[in-house]
């Protein structure tokens, strides 16, 4: 492997644990000072025929350099997400889930731990750990982690006629409605939870 490309692999392996997600081709080619990300992608396709890079086919952010099994922590835990009012998130590394054995293509994807009942009656309570798999859009209906004015939620997608709303579920709280005026971003799908029978798990 050249040197150009064991950097290309350490800042996708940086960029990943600073922000939870993989590296477009675009943000690659800005970080690591190449003018074309012509150039980028085909440093890319080097390094995944030569089997140190794994990329799904049309699925954007899904860059993962391959780790030995000993190497391989497993899905990181990133903090918390409220299921209730919007809080900040502390997006600090808390440990990681050793799961790849049934998410065989976790594709950047990280946990956060549930707190709060406002997602109750879709059978996520907290404490819950929730799979989040990046994107920066989602079909309404879909459950997603949404950051809005700077903070954090769980809750359903909805686009309709009057307006994008963030929905619970649960009687106990109202829709969030996102007005022009306010700051949105999509984080991520919601793709399934683990809920811990037992207290005090350690992670790795």
């Amino acid at each position: 492997m050249t040197n150009k490309q064991e950097r290309l692999l350490q800042f996708i392996l940086d960029f990943h644990k600073d922000n939870g997600y993989s590296p477009s081709i675009r943000e690659i080619a800005k970080g690591m000072g190449v003018s074309s990300p012509s150039t980028v992608k085909a440093m890319l396709d080097r390094l995944e025929a030569q089997g140190v890079l794994n990329r799904s086919s049309g699925v954007a952010r899904s860059l993962a350099p391959v780790t030995s099994e000993e190497e391989d922590l497993g899905i990181p835990v990133i903090g918390r997400i409220v299921a209730g009012t919007p809080v900040m998130a502390e997006e600090n590394i808390e440990g990681y889930i050793p799961v790849k054995e049934f998410l065989k293509n976790s594709n950047g994807g990280f946990f956060l731990i549930v707190d709060g009942y406002s997602m109750k009656d879709k059978g996520i309570l907290p404490g819950d750990y929730v799979f989040i798999q990046p994107c920066k859009e989602i079909s309404s209906g879909q459950i997603g982690a949404f950051r809005l004015n700077g903070e954090v939620t769980l809750k359903t997608f909805k686009k309709t006629n009057e307006g994008v709303f963030l929905l619970p579920a649960n009687d106990d709280f109202e829709p969030i409605p996102v007005t022009e005026d306010d700051t949105f971003e999509v984080i991520g799908r919601y793709v399934m939870l683990l809920r811990l029978r037992e207290q005090g798990y350690k992670f790795m």
